[in-house]
This record gives structure tokens, C-alpha cells and sequence, in this order.
């Protein structure tokens, strides 16, 4: 099992660095954002696998002839108080890091999810208080503001949001175009999509390879967004509404029409670029599978027989 979690290690650290380095300057996903996403959802969550299960795998390693059979005897120990039994100071420190690791991975999802939920909660109380449902504009609500802004709150009891600016701003076929952008936001919960990559960045800010997973994500659910808005309005409005609007921001745990690469969606609105090759989507979608299903199948089956070099103990 120690060649295993060697192996695990070395993916992980791949995976977090130059995986998403290279990923995230790769000209292709803008020609195709939605397998893209998915394979982003891959490399994040198979970089957390490994990482999490290089330090179970190698810790538990004299427990068992099987990570599932070290795991087991690691909880029987640690019920009946002796949790590091049988393991050396150095294999013990690698259960307790992987421990500590998966703690805050998920924890700081969890605090995320929890704080994004509350202020969006707040946020769409204070909206529905200040604001006016506004006829012709199919159940969005408009705040009385000058500056440009359109966004939409997720959940269950989603809103979109316009400022009194755009509304003044933005001629009838860009005001369509923005509002089915957003709807495509809410139909598709890009929220969810883009939560776990920004606590992937809270919980490992130091690594410059999250912060990048997490930049390249939020383009391409504008990007999703916009392919999905310009099959039912004109894309040449939603082009002129998007640099109208230009970098206007929105509240946390909302997604606005505009914000994010900006120049590259005009341009992709203006000029679809070509699309793929046919077998790029489907290669992408089983990359993401197999990224995923390799540590998680390192851990339950380790290597096989032949690849075992070097002795587990």
C-alpha cells in the first residue's frame, strides 16, 4: 500500500498544480464550457481524494491487508481509546493529516454553503423589501439605482434582479437577452457549481492552482449561461448588454450577467468560435470519471500484483 499512497500523493499534487494550470490557459473549453465544467468538478474533487487518501492508505498500511481492512481496525482502536495502535509516529501523523485535511475540506464547504445561504437569504429580504416587481419584465424585481447591475439570487425562492440603471440603459431585446441569461443561471443552479471551488480556495488559498480552478469555473458558467440565453434571444443583444454593463459586480451568493471575462464573451456572442471535435466532449466527460474513480479505486483495491515494486510495511 506505501507505493499506493505514494502514488495517490504524487496525483493529488498534479492534479492541484500544473492539471489546472494547464487546464485552466487551454483555449478549448471556451468552445465548450459545459464538458469543461465537468471537468473541472473532476480535477477538484479526485485532487481531494488523492490527497485526503495518500495519508489514510499509507497510515493505515500495518493495520490491514487492505485499505477498507485498515480503515476498520483504525476505528475499532480509536473506540476503544487507543486510536494510533499499532502505528509508528510517521504513520500516525499521516492518518492524523489526512484526518485534518478532509476536516477542512468539508468544513469549510459546509461553512460556505451555510454563510452563502444566509446572506443570500438576507440579501433577498432586503430586495424584496426595497425593490418593485416591474410589468413586462417576466417576475424580475427592480431596485431603484442608478449604476448598472443585473443578477439573480439562487434557491428556492429565486430572484432576478435589476437596477433602475439598466433597465434605463438597456433597449427591449437587451433587457430579454439579459433576463434569459440569468433564468439560465437559476435553471441550472451554477451556484452549486461554482460552491465548491470557492471553498476549495478558502480552505487551500496558498495554492495558486485553485485559485485558478476557481477563475476558470466562474467564466465558464457565464459562458454556459450565455449559450443557454442565446438560443431564445438575440446574441448580439446579449453581447451589447454584457459590455454595457461591463464589470458590474453582484452580492455574495448571487451570479451576475456580467463580471467575469467579459471581452472573451462578447467576442465568443459576436463570433461563435468553431466548435469541437466530436469526440472532444465525450473524452472529457470520461477524463472527469476516471480522474475520479482512480483514487477511489487505489484505496478499495490498491495496485495490482505486478505493480507492486516495493514492500507495503
Amino acid at each position: 500500500m506505501t507505493l499506493a499512497a505514494v502514488l495517490l500523493l504524487v496525483f493529488g499534487v498534479l492534479l492541484a498544480e500544473p492539471a489546472a494550470r494547464l487546464l485552466a490557459g487551454a483555449r478549448w473549453p471556451a468552445r465548450a464550457p459545459r464538458p469543461a465544467l465537468v471537468l473541472w468538478q473532476g480535477v477538484g474533487l479526485a485532487a481531494g481524494l488523492a490527497g485526503i487518501g495518500a495519508g489514510l492508505l499509507y497510515g493505515v498500511a500495518p493495520l490491514g491487508d487492505s485499505t477498507p481492512a485498515g480503515l476498520w481496525a483504525l476505528a475499532v482502536h480509536t473506540a476503544h481509546g487507543r486510536p494510533f495502535d499499532g502505528l509508528s509516529a510517521v504513520r500516525a501523523g499521516a492518518v492524523l493529516a489526512a484526518t485534518l485535511l478532509a476536516g477542512r475540506l468539508v468544513g469549510v464547504l459546509v461553512l460556505s454553503a451555510v454563510r452563502t445561504l444566509r446572506e443570500r437569504r438576507r440579501h433577498r429580504a432586503l430586495v424584496d423589501l426595497v425593490s418593485t416587481p416591474w410589468p413586462g419584465l417576466g417576475g424580475a424585481r427592480v431596485l431603484d439605482h442608478p449604476d448598472a447591475v443585473a443578477y439573480c439570487l439562487p434557491g428556492l425562492h429565486s430572484r432576478v434582479v435589476l437596477s433602475a440603471g439598466v433597465v434605463e440603459m438597456l433597449d427591449a431585446d437587451e433587457l430579454a437577452a439579459v433576463l434569459a441569461h440569468e433564468r439560465a443561471h437559476l435553471a441550472e443552479r451554477h451556484d452549486l457549481v461554482v460552491l465548491p471551488f470557492v471553498a476549495w480556495v478558502a480552505a487551500l488559498p496558498f495554492l495558486p492552482g485553485v485559485r485558478r480552478a476557481q477563475a476558470a469555473v466562474v467564466g465558464l458558467v457565464e459562458m454556459v449561461a450565455d449559450d443557454r440565453a442565446r438560443a431564445v434571444a438575440d446574441p448580439a443583444a446579449l453581447a451589447a448588454a454584457i459590455a454595457r454593463i461591463g464589470y458590474a459586480g453582484a452580492p455574495r451568493g448571487a451570479l451576475a450577467a456580467a463580471g467575469s471575462a467579459v471581452l472573451t464573451r462578447v467576442h465568443r456572442l459576436l463570433e461563435p468560435p468553431a466548435p469541437v471535435a466530436r469526440w472532444l466532449p465525450p473524452a472529457a466527460y470520461l477524463g472527469a470519471l476516471l480522474l475520479v474513480a482512480l483514487p477511489i479505486a487505489l484505496l478499495l483495491v490498491g495496485l495490482p500484483a505486478a505493480l507492486v515494486l516495493v514492500p507495503a510495511g
